[in-house]
């Protein structure tokens, strides 16, 4: 009888974050489900305080950012993350509901427009998700 050595376990990390700064729940849990399917994890949150709280914890490889937050308008909190030396690499989408097709040059950062197509979201995603690595070391 001829004995084998185990194989070591491999451990994978976990799949790439994405952060869905979002305070109506159906747009995020919708987002959520298509993020999910795609094999990646959302950490969602409805304003400032909980996405400030969310990227103290764990650095997305992208966060959704949508315009209008019940106590931050989406631009102020683009410019505080753009200021952070912790946060400023990470990737920002816009998400909007407001007709301004210049959003995303004042903002500088790509926008998908509400009701998000699916296709568009998960191409944003896939093509930030595999780049996170580079994001995720502050």
């Amino acid at each position: 009888m001829k004995l084998t050595q185990p194989s070591a376990a491999v451990i994978l990390p976990p799949p790439a974050a994405v952060l869905i700064v979002e305070d109506d729940q159906e747009v995020a849990n919708s987002m959520r489900d298509a993020i999910s399917a795609l094999g990646y994890r959302s950490i969602m949150v409805r304003d400032r305080r909980e996405a400030v709280s969310a990227l103290d914890g764990e650095p997305p490889a992208v966060m959704l950012v949508d315009m209008k937050m019940p106590d931050m308008s989406g631009s102020e909190f683009l410019g505080l993350v753009r200021k952070s030396s912790k946060w400023s690499r990470i990737p920002r989408v816009i998400i909007t509901g407001t007709n301004d097709a210049m959003i995303g040059v004042r903002e500088d950062s790509p926008v998908l427009f509400k009701p998000v197509d699916f296709g568009t979201l998960a191409q944003v995603v896939r093509t930030y998700c595999e780049q996170g690595s580079q994001y995720s070391q502050y």
